[in-house]
């Protein structure tokens, strides 16, 4: 019995193609560096740490967060003192639900920017420890 198959020789001549023959997504050699690129790597390896204090702020956001949080519970006990009508403290104070409600959702996303800056100063540390050893 002897197997034959149309795309058998296609086969073959794919897995005994020479290396010369072989194309690639990557077969172009890349060009060498010029000169102007090469300072231009050199002035960014220079300013990395700039670069990284730039993307790392220190942006105090769990202060920020706690001085919006004080503001809302403030309005709060501020509606809950006032003498308006019954339909206003009713209007009033589902407003405020939403607010708080919104309040949450801030400190909830605060909380996952800050994980994330964590881990993004990791990552600049890393890659700036990587680019120390070389350069």
């Amino acid at each position: 019995m002897k197997f034959e198959n149309k795309n058998l020789k296609t086969i073959y001549d794919i897995l005994n193609e020479t290396v010369n023959e072989k194309q690639t997504v990557f077969s172009e050699q890349p060009t060498p560096l010029s000169e102007e690129e090469k300072a231009q790597f050199s002035d960014s390896i220079n300013r990395y740490s700039e670069t990284v204090d730039a993307m790392v702020t220190k942006r105090n956001l769990e202060e920020m967060v706690a001085g919006v949080s004080k503001m809302v519970e403030t309005a709060e006990r501020m509606i809950g003192e006032s003498q308006n009508e019954m339909l206003d403290k009713v209007a009033e104070k589902r407003r405020l639900n939403m607010v708080t409600a919104a309040v949450n959702e801030l400190k909830k996303a605060a909380t996952e920017v800050v994980i994330n800056e964590r881990k993004m100063e990791a990552a600049l540390n890393d890659i700036g420890e990587g680019l120390n050893k070389y350069f």
